[in-house]
């Protein structure tokens, strides 16, 4: 009698606080709270790249773990000698490990650097965690195979008990590896409550609060448990993200970066080596034929100008960019003024995603996307913020560098005084006005634009724009119930400009 007190009220907290977390509106990017997210990573050379980037963007995310994790390409093996074989993969005979780069990678080689450039970090934002703090979200979850989720592990039992807990919040666990940490999480919840009269309201609360954003399945955990046992349980597979951020290979004679000339330079090797990989923080990102290679994967010959020639991905000249294939997974979780992971088909730095199926509930990312002639341009959909979000990167690895405030860049201020929607109707003129301003005091250039594929209208619109305020032709042929999106976007005018965005959906009454 007393477990079962227990039990149930634990499960009234759970469902009580998770269903409280009403999502927040579809058409605003806005938030009060910072999202709340784990990271599960099998660290492998664009794994560490994307945590270079990402633990720059810790003072806007609730990050509440970093957890080691195994994929198909990357596993450590029991320890015990014991051999494990799945057709298809990149090895041919069974093996006792596969490519394994570490299980201290993050403690002895991220963390130490982090530490260094930390108090100049604290000097631009206060938020930024402690390196005892990250150290202290680092756990180990399933590595042993591909897709082992028999057991229990201090990754899966953090992941559990964080679905389990009382925060309000959506929990995005971040796949950037396989799902099978996350996978043992959710089948740990199903052994402890199944065959209870709770199941399914803990089901229930557990899948309106985990959110899985994966850069690809690179196991079949999802396919073979979650999407079964959790249909309920919204999941974005983002891989078509990899066109962008992805490994960038030669192997075509031109790289896999293509698509707005303006912003190619943000990802040439001379671009890179200069403001990228310098200092003690961003010496640890990777770049093609830098001289550095990740200790236990004898596939990754990137950097070594002999070997990399003989690799499967063809590489570019020295310094190019190389490969974050994980970034298209928390992209959509920064603040921007765009993205709001509550509602994965609107567009921002992260993509526009489209709901592949109900049940499961599954989300894939948008391919193309149209560019201002109306041509449709594959990878688009975030291929267009490329050049934005590398500035923004660029100047918070000068943040690692600058211990004074004032000799940095910081992100400006936009917002639009209409609020998130405004009714129209047809040959109506709307008048918009905005507020922008740069906690530096620089200048803030203003540009206004229908983002085309957000709306539900199907044509082009007149969006005149002149600083803060602008005007929108609602054309005569509009219908009750379309909708026109307009963004405004600001970019400061630093060494790195930075933009920030707001957006307005006008509904055709």
């Amino acid at each position: 009698m007393r477990f079962h007190r227990a039990l149930t009220s634990a499960v009234a907290g759970v469902v009580a606080a998770v269903t409280a977390a009403a999502p927040a509106s579809a058409s605003s990017g806005r938030h009060t709270d910072k999202p709340r997210t784990v990271v599960t990573t099998d660290m492998e050379s664009d794994d560490i790249a994307s945590l270079v980037r990402y633990l720059l963007y810790t003072n806007e995310l609730d990050t509440q773990g970093i957890i080691y994790s195994s994929s198909k390409f990357h596993w450590a093996g029991d320890g015990k000698g014991t051999e494990f074989f799945l057709p298809g993969r990149e090895y041919k005979t069974p093996q006792t490990s596969w490519r394994w780069t570490g299980s201290t990678t993050i403690e002895t080689q991220i963390i130490p650097a982090y530490a260094k450039v930390y108090p100049n970090l604290r000097k631009h934002d206060a938020a930024y965690p402690s390196p005892a703090k990250i150290r202290s979200l680092v756990r180990l979850g399933n590595i042993a195979f591909e897709g082992e989720m028999a057991s229990d592990t201090p990754g899966s039992n953090l992941i559990r008990d964080l679905l389990l807990d009382r925060d309000r919040r959506p929990l995005y666990l971040q796949a950037w590896g396989g799902t099978s940490t996350i996978a043992r999480a959710l089948k740990s919840i199903e052994e402890r409550y199944s065959g209870t009269p709770q199941w399914s309201s803990v089901r229930a609360a557990v899948s309106k609060k985990a959110v899985i954003l994966a850069s690809g399945f690179q196991d079949e955990t999802y396919a073979n448990y979650i999407s079964k046992a959790w249909p309920a349980l919204r999941v974005e597979e983002l891989s078509a993200g990899y066109a962008t951020w992805g490994f960038n290979c030669n192997n075509d004679g031109q790289g896999n970066v293509r698509g707005l000339p303006a912003d190619r330079a943000y990802f040439t090797g001379d671009w890179i080596r200069r403001n990228i990989q310098i200092g003690p923080w961003g010496s640890l990102y990777r770049s093609w034929l830098d001289g550095q290679t990740t200790p236990g994967d004898p596939l990754d010959v990137f950097g070594d100008p002999v070997k990399a020639p003989g690799g499967w991905c063809k590489p570019m000249s020295p310094y190019d960019f190389l490969s974050e294939g994980d970034n298209v997974v928390f992209n959509q979780l920064l603040r921007t003024g765009l993205q709001n992971p509550a509602a994965p088909a609107i567009g921002g730095w992260g993509g526009r995603a489209y709901q592949v199926s109900a049940s499961p509930d599954l989300w894939r990312l948008v391919p193309t996307e149209k560019d201002a002639t109306g041509a449709d341009v594959a990878d688009l959909t975030t291929l267009r913020w490329a050049g934005a979000a590398q500035n923004d990167f660029a100047a918070r690895i000068q943040w690692t560098l600058t211990p004074r405030w004032s000799r940095a860049n910081h992100p400006p201020s936009v917002r639009i005084a209409a609020g998130d929607t405004v009714p129209a109707r047809p040959g109506a003129t709307v008048s918009l006005g905005a507020k922008l301003s740069d906690p530096d005091g620089r200048k803030v250039t203003a540009s206004w634009w229908q983002y085309r594929e957000e709306g539900t209208y199907p044509g082009a619109v007149a969006v005149t724009g002149r600083g803060s305020s602008a005007s929108v032709k609602i054309p005569a042929d509009a219908r009750p119930g379309q909708t026109i999106s307009v963004i405004l976007q600001g970019t400061d005018s630093g060494t790195f400009p930075l933009t920030r965005y707001d957006r307005v959906v006008i509904r055709v009454v």
